[in-house]
């Protein structure tokens, strides 16, 4: 695999957890019962947009041609990784971690009507954007890996000669 290959596999994957994460963002805002003024319910919505923004910031380095330097390559696969993982942190830590999983299955049984089976469907949309999650940062990984074990080549040739005046 090419430094290009793993960045068109990045690419791929960034898609994937964008297209994950906006099913999620609709089933959070669009699907909520009519009477929604449950503030957890808001905050998930919130947090679902969230991810979303770091995902269309990531979206955004795929534009355009790609840095023709090791170091731009480099920067930018720095970049790609601390989207991915910040998008990961939030969806790890406040949406799928035990006390706010617990928290919201109990405020929407409380609520009862139609709130239980908003939840329920959040949470099938939850679990659809952890492979493509994971995948993302894999593809990361590798685009990482290709980078520093790949031969120089066009993309990727960095100047390094040592010229004295």
């Amino acid at each position: 695999m090419t430094v290009d290959d793993s960045r068109a596999a990045l690419h791929r994957a960034a898609q994937d957890l964008w297209l994950a994460v906006a099913e999620l963002v609709l089933s959070t805002n669009d699907d909520q019962p009519e009477e929604s003024d449950l503030a957890s319910a808001e905050h998930v919505a919130q947090l679902a947009v969230e991810i979303q923004g770091r995902l269309a910031e990531a979206l955004e380095v795929f534009v355009g041609s790609p840095p023709a330097t090791t170091e731009g390559v480099l920067r930018e696969l720095c970049d790609l990784e601390r989207l991915v993982r910040e998008a990961g942190l939030i969806y790890w830590r406040d949406l799928r971690a035990h006390d706010p999983v617990y928290r919201l299955r109990g405020s929407t049984r409380r609520r009862s009507g139609a709130w239980p089976s908003w939840w329920s469907g959040v949470e099938q949309s939850l679990e659809r954007c952890e492979e493509p999650l994971v995948a993302a940062g894999v593809a990361v990984g590798a685009a990482l890996h290709e980078l520093v074990t790949s031969p120089p080549t066009e993309t990727t040739r960095t100047n390094t000669s040592r010229r004295s005046s």
